[in-house]
């Protein structure tokens, strides 16, 4: 009976090594695949699309997904965005990698001017490496999302995913950065990019004919106080944990008539900062001197918040994988001295996952949506060999 059990376990793990062994054919980051994925490259660069209008542009990439056979494929989530999934072999966490799908309006038409070609690129060639290899832990799931240039397409992902009953334990992205020596790898710790809101305050009196502008209840005053209270908070001490900006984006009053004493105006501001309870602290300091202006000036107010970001914030734990995939591979590590003060919507795919948003070095040439842009096609490697040090030597788990 022991003989024969024996016999019978040997025999299940000879099947079980040729089962993982049939599901495994490594694909080398070497010069024949990344000539296939130039030209990958090249035919996204083609087909630039603004955001939400990204329709040939998944076509592009749910073809080349197709290719790699999935084990899920997830089309218009948030819009034209597409979420690939590939099981590992072993058991293990979900792991998301995230590209953009659109591009910039410019001049001359919608442009590649971000380096998003690039970024889906890399998570392409990602998919042809893990298809094809499957001993990793758990399913890598690659995510291409719509709409990241007007902050968008990530929150609707999101909202479409919690009624697919999709998550991920952890959730990673690059950007190339222009700033910084090509392929070094740039690391935020703790924040990575700002949160911010768009906020609006509306004053409203009542006009006058511009002879007799003291039988107007003019919003004037106000407006110019409030955003000179704005600008004091820019300076003040010890009032938050934090950094926090607010930046006066627009400002109206009344209409163009030269015969009207104005009864109405607007105050439009994009308030930031680094600490969420910072951003909600700044808004309701904001919105408290509005109403006392308000209150002594005799005029009616109302609030409207736009385009609500969270800080992007990274995880120490999913931080400290991807420096051990970097220094693997050799590649030089920045620390940097600031969050970025702009914000990013990965954050609302970071707020529910242990999460990496790191940058990867373009080389010091023109900035991210300025003519004279290139991105740098040696980020694909460098990128794709990260990922990969990532999946299956730090072996990401549980």
């Amino acid at each position: 009976m022991k003989a024969n059990y024996l016999i019978r376990a040997s025999l299940l793990v000879t099947l079980n090594f040729f089962w993982l062994m049939g599901n495994t054919q490594t694909i080398g980051i070497d010069g024949p695949f990344m000539d296939q994925l130039l030209k990958i490259k090249a035919e996204l660069f083609s087909s630039p699309e603004y955001s939400n209008q990204e329709k040939q542009t998944a076509e592009i990439v749910l073809k080349h997904l197709n290719e790699t056979k999935p084990d899920f494929l997830h089309k218009n989530v948030g819009g034209y965005g597409i979420i690939a999934g590939y099981k590992g072999n072993l058991p293990g966490p979900s792991v998301m990698f995230r590209c953009e799908l659109d591009a910039i309006k410019t001049e001359k038409g919608n442009e590649h001017l971000c380096g998003h070609d690039g970024h889906m690129t890399i998570l392409l060639g990602l998919s042809k490496i893990v298809s094809a290899d499957r001993n990793f832990h758990g399913t890598i799931w690659l995510l291409f999302q719509p709409a990241e240039e007007i902050g968008e397409g990530a929150a609707r992902m999101v909202k479409d995913m919690e009624a697919m009953g999709l998550r991920f334990d952890y959730s990673f992205a690059i950007h190339n950065s222009p700033k910084f020596d090509l392929n070094s790898v740039v690391i935020h710790e703790g924040v990575y990019a700002a949160g911010s809101v768009g906020m609006e305050i509306h004053f409203k009196g009542s006009p006058s004919h511009a002879a007799y502008p003291h039988q107007a209840v003019s919003p004037y005053n106000a407006l110019i106080e409030t955003a000179a209270y704005m600008q004091s908070l820019n300076k003040a001490e010890n009032v938050f944990q934090g950094f926090i900006l607010g930046t006066v984006v627009n400002m109206t009053l009344g209409e163009i008539n030269y015969g009207v004493t104005p009864g109405e105006g607007y105050l439009r501001m994009t308030l930031r900062s680094f600490i969420d309870p910072d951003l909600d602290k700044l808004c309701a300091l904001m919105e408290e001197f509005a109403r006392k202006k308000a209150a002594e000036q005799g005029l009616e107010v109302r609030f409207a918040f736009f385009d609500r970001f969270p800080a992007t914030v990274n995880d120490t734990k999913a931080n400290e994988m991807v420096v051990a995939a970097a220094k693997a591979e050799n590649l030089g590590i920045i620390y940097a001295k600031e969050p970025t003060r702009g914000s990013d919507d990965f954050a609302f795919f970071a707020t529910s996952s242990t999460s990496s948003y790191f940058n990867i070095g373009n080389g010091k040439g023109a900035d991210i949506h300025t003519v004279g842009y290139k991105f740098s096609p040696g980020i694909i490697e460098t990128a794709l060999k990260l990922y990969r040090n990532l999946i299956y030597n730090v072996k990401i788990q549980n």
